[in-house]
């Protein structure tokens, strides 16, 4: 059995707390002395393994990515169709994945998204990830029998992105049943050419809103 690696553990110790420094406070607060003090390591440490504040910010975005990635692979796996019922509980389960995930924060992935539009060399990673996403989103409509699948999953994300970032900013009790689930449903429906009618959940987004 080998031994651990210092070193890499060490880094990895400074790229988490990255992570939670971006999460807590955004991605400007990163400095060598922030992520050190929330590290709990010196300051020497981070600058040896780090050199600037774009290098602790690309591997932050780079490992948060890889992380996503995975989540929504895990979630968008389908062996065969699936129905437009399953499909709102894949996504509704998706959803609740990103939101519960410590290891890559929601406001940290968003935070690190906004630090790549500014920052042309981080690009190519925020791009990576919104190819995975679009992908897998594009593969359970397919495997759903929902037409146009590429605009259709193009829509479900945006309802669902924007109910993600309402949320961070306002966040309330009981949003994945009494808004998030009724809005992806309602979608699915839509998309599936389904007639919705009026329902509790629909009521219960309503009020739920502040």
């Amino acid at each position: 059995m080998s031994a651990p690696d210092p070193v890499g553990s060490r880094r990895d110790q400074i790229v988490e707390a990255t992570l939670r420094v971006i999460g807590a406070r955004g991605a400007d607060a990163v400095t060598h002395r922030a992520v050190a003090a929330e590290a709990g390591v010196s300051l020497a440490l981070t600058t040896y393994h780090f050199d600037s504040k774009h290098a602790l910010v690309a591997e932050a975005l780079e490992r948060v990515i890889e992380r996503s990635i995975e989540t929504v692979h895990e979630h968008a796996q389908v062996s065969g169709p699936i129905d437009p019922s399953q499909l709102t509980e894949r996504l509704v389960a998706l959803t609740v994945a990103q939101l519960d995930d410590e290891a890559a924060p929601l406001v940290a992935q968003y935070e690190l998204m906004l630090e790549a539009a500014r920052n042309q060399s981080l690009r190519p990673l925020a791009e990576r990830w919104s190819e995975a996403y679009d992908r897998s989103l594009v593969a359970l409509v397919r495997a759903a029998g929902v037409g146009d699948p590429e605009l259709s999953a193009g829509i479900l994300s945006s309802v669902i992105e924007g109910a993600l970032l309402d949320h961070i900013a306002l966040p309330r009790e009981g949003f994945v049943e009494s808004e998030l689930r009724p809005m992806v449903e309602r979608t699915v429906e839509a998309l599936s050419g389904a007639v919705a009618t009026p329902s509790a959940p629909r009521a219960r987004v309503q009020a739920a809103r502040p």
